[in-house]
């Protein structure tokens, strides 16, 4: 049970240091108004590992939320962003920073985890 207990804090650090670097990079791209390469990869790297470590954690929600927009990022990676998308791409990263800080929160206070896939439009 103490292995357990452990790995639980483990995770919940690296989360918690992943989600304020997310934060940094988030701060930085809205002050210079451009999401740069190495932002795009960051925010790509952040969301990998935390899908990852959710996933082995059996967080479904989160490594689920994680990925899509991992994938999201993987795309933007290749492809590019147009300026046009630049605030709603912003919007989309709190959106999804805001939910897994707070499922975050709720595995540190024993809560219940929220266990339904939701869309942008479930708000």
């Amino acid at each position: 049970m103490r292995e357990k207990d452990s790995i639980l804090e483990m995770y919940l650090f690296k989360s918690s240091m992943l989600l304020d670097q997310l934060d940094e990079v988030l701060l930085q791209s809205e002050k210079n108004k451009i999401l740069s390469d190495e932002s795009i990869n960051e925010i790509f790297r952040i969301m990998h590992t935390i899908k990852g470590s959710s996933a082995m954690m059996e967080f479904d929600a989160l490594s689920h939320v994680s990925h899509k927009l991992e994938d999201l990022f993987y795309y933007v990676r290749e492809n590019g962003l147009g300026d046009h998308y630049f605030e709603d791409a912003m919007d989309l990263v709190l959106e999804v920073s805001d939910f897994l800080k707070a499922e975050v929160e709720k595995i540190k206070n024993n809560e219940e985890l929220t266990s339904k896939n939701y869309t942008l439009t479930d708000k």
